[in-house]
């Protein structure tokens, strides 16, 4: 997965941004879960090179993913108190 860096254009309503915010928070509680089965698996092929390799590129790709979501969860907050702010 190639991440994205176009600008993200925040143009819903501020009550309608807790359902965007319960989606987020359930991705990110998702990759939780699956980041923690990533390590284990990492662990569980550490003798093997080649796999060990594999599970500690993909375990790379989920944190980082993760990272995006709370940052992105983060603008939207920040982006919700400022237009609830200016009404």
């Amino acid at each position: 997965m190639k991440p994205s860096y176009k600008p993200i254009v925040l143009d819903a309503e501020p009550g309608e941004t807790n359902l965007i915010l319960k989606e987020i928070d359930d991705l990110i509680a998702g990759a939780e879960v699956r980041i923690e089965r990533q390590q284990a698996y990492a662990r569980s092929v550490a003798s093997d090179l080649e796999g060990s390799t594999k599970a500690i590129t993909d375990l790379e790709r989920m944190t980082s993913a993760l990272d995006m979501l709370k940052r992105q969860r983060a603008r939207i907050v920040r982006w919700e108190q400022g237009s609830v702010g200016n009404h």
